[in-house]
């Protein structure tokens, strides 16, 4: 807990150093954002010295310590003065930190109850949300942990060096070296990051919009997002289908292709790559727009130098959000290129983009071509596909409906708001209408599905904008009950499906893994090298790979298969592996394996010759109906 301050603190000062200008609020805003940063990639700056272990750890947060102490000595001595905010700005800062702060408290109790909840009986218990990623990202936490290994490899599949991003896992490994439980490791940076979104996006929009009701009205709508999927539930589905079913909710129906999925339930609390990269990204766009409004009025270096930094650390935090980014900074230089020609400063404008292109070149290419591409090039990354998944079930296989039933107000009210866009408004729009277009005609994972990570972006923007010109459409109606009942009903139109969505995940209970399978982790963690080798079945409620950090021969195509990893030959080999005799023996000796893990998804799984290993291995786990045999070459012919 004290090295997550540190960093914070670190954060928080140089923000406090660098952005006196800045209005209390956003000066803490990017503060928690810089320290979530520092946290990410500090030790991972040292781990290229010193391998992922407590040296590195202890040279960062020295480092982060040093920072917070230069940060603080010097503001002591320059006394810098402090930009004032208006009374109404201020009030709108109050507003939307208590409602961020009081979302990030209720994600708190989500978290809990969906981060190994344990039970009395040992076993651990997630939510619908986490059942499926929460396993990937705990056992990648936990192989940084425990084996150290820098740059990392894959856990479920040794040999194949690492590159879905993993800072955020790395940030979560480096709170285990200071004493936090694998639990609190990943739920205590979260709710960090979480609140950094939702504030985030509240002050991103007030810079746009500079007023209370746009701001509330955007967020609202983003953070309880959803379509019109609630409509099924009016009389084709049993509105108790919504808390019992697995998915089988208004924003993520899979069978009526309703895919617009709540960014709490399926894209914040799960997956926590997105998690940070939106914590990051929101504070990219924020100065991204400062900068091209500094630099048409001739200047914008410091600006453009913080973002170029920012933009460079999220590579390998979260891709989608980087090229987001990119998207975002190539069409509004193009959009602000006339007005900088008007008013003699288009060369200012290129410079910084120079400046700002020389140093993401420079810091961020070294993690795209060591990491990134190598993933591109070990699967199909790159595809044309036209339409994102409209029509993926059958069932709504117009495009414009799709989007409508989907993405509900937002979409509809998009289309006669771009009549009326003007200046900077219009540029923000084109830069997010990019990223939409090129969203619906390239997937750049084999899970097309994950395109709605760069979509949402789009989504973001477009969602202020929209309640931006619906306020101003409000304020031609004179009477204010007929307004306030309008803006309700247009709250409660786009926030009900996301509502339901919501709650529904609030009762969700699934259980990872057993107690048995807790207790045997436990063993193996006390009991067995960190980078063992184990012979386990591919699922991925692996109690292994989950809870051990150690390699396991061969880990789920769940995630390996959309990660561009070729996997296929070696799950057919865990298959045979289980027979025994020959089909064990030589390739177990190529792969390095230390222990075969027999348990019930084992043999419900695989034809597993059990007496041969019993007679050929020491037994040395018997416990809960799991067996666990020592091979490290003791076996016999």
């Amino acid at each position: 807990m004290i090295a997550l301050l540190i960093y914070l603190l670190s954060g928080l000062g140089l923000s406090w150093l660098l952005l006196a200008d800045r209005r209390i609020a956003v000066r803490i805003w990017l503060g928690l954002v810089f320290g979530c940063v520092f946290l990410m990639w500090l030790p991972c700056l040292f781990a290229f010295a010193f391998d992922f272990t407590l040296t590195a750890q202890y040279c960062a947060l020295s480092l982060a310590g040093l920072i917070a102490l230069g940060a603080l000595y010097l503001l002591l001595r320059k006394r810098p003065m402090f930009a004032k905010s208006s009374s109404e700005a201020a009030r709108r800062d109050c507003l939307g930190f208590a409602l961020s702060l009081a979302l990030t408290g209720f994600c708190a109790y989500l978290l809990h109850t969906h981060i190994l909840r344990p039970e009395a009986d040992g076993s651990l218990w997630v939510g619908q949300a986490t059942y499926g990623d929460l396993a990937m990202h705990l056992g990648f936490v936990e192989s940084l942990f425990r084996q150290g290994k820098f740059p990392p490899e894959y856990s479920i599949f040794p040999g194949q060096q690492l590159n879905y991003p993993f800072l955020v896992d790395a940030a979560s490994a480096s709170l285990r070296f200071f004493g936090l439980s694998l639990r609190a490791a990943v739920i205590l940076p979260s709710l960090v990051m979480l609140l950094c979104v939702f504030w985030g996006f509240w002050l991103l929009a007030d810079e746009i919009t500079d007023k209370l009701l746009p701001d509330l009205l955007s967020w609202l709508l983003f953070v309880f997002n959803g379509g019109f999927g609630f409509a099924l539930f009016l009389g084709k589905y049993p509105f108790s289908d919504i808390f019992t079913g697995y998915y089988t909710t208004p924003t993520n129906f899979y069978n009526e292709d309703i895919r617009w999925v709540n960014v709490i339930c399926d894209m914040l609390i799960p997956q926590r790559t997105t998690m940070a990269g939106w914590c990051v990204l929101l504070a990219a766009v924020y100065f991204l727009i400062l900068a091209v409004r500094r630099s048409l009025q001739g200047s914008g270096r410091r600006e453009i130098l913080i973002l170029a930094v920012l933009a460079s650390c999220m590579p390998m935090i979260h891709t989608h959000s980087f090229l987001a980014l990119g998207i975002l900074s190539a069409v509004w230089f193009f959009c602000a290129l006339p007005q900088a020609k008007k008013s003699g400063t288009a060369g200012v404008l290129f410079l910084n983009y120079v400046f700002y292109g020389l140093i993401c070149l420079l810091l961020a290419a070294p993690q795209i071509l060591y990491w990134t591409m190598d993933s591109v090039s070990t699967g199909n990354l790159l595809q044309w596909n036209l339409g994102w998944v409209v029509g993926a079930n059958g069932a709504i296989n117009n495009w414009f409906l799709f989007y409508t039933v989907n993405c509900g107000l937002v979409f509809l009210a998009m289309w006669p708001m771009l009549f009326f866009l003007r200046g900077e408004k219009r540029s923000i729009f084109l830069g997010a209408a990019a990223i939409f277009v090129l969203s619906n005609l390239v997937a750049f994972q084999p899970n097309l599905y994950d395109n709605n990570k760069l979509l949402y972006v789009w989504f973001m923007l477009t969602d202020i904008l929209v309640c931006d010109w619906l306020c101003q459409a409000f304020s031609g109606i004179r009477l204010g009950c007929l307004r306030r009942a309008l803006a309700l009903f247009l709250v409660l139109l786009g926030t009900f499906s996301g509502l339901l969505s919501i709650a529904r995940e609030t009762v969700s209970n699934y259980r990872l893994l057993s107690g048995e399978q807790a207790a045997a982790a436990d063993f193996i963690t006390e009991h067995t090298e960190p980078d063992a080798l184990f012979l386990t079945a591919t699922n991925h409620t692996n109690a292994v790979s989950v809870l051990t950090g150690r390699n396991i021969v061969c880990g789920p195509g769940l995630y390996l298969y959309f990660h561009g990893v070729n996997y296929q030959s070696r799950e057919q080999q865990v298959a045979r592996m289980y027979q025994g005799g020959e089909a064990f023996l030589r390739p177990a000796e190529e792969l390095g394996v230390d222990y075969v893990y027999i348990g019930d998804y084992e043999r419900a799984s695989y034809s597993i010759d059990e007496a041969w290993f019993a007679g050929h291995y020491p037994l040395i786990y018997d416990q809960g109906g799991i067996h666990i045999y020592r091979v490290n070459g003791n076996g016999t012919d």
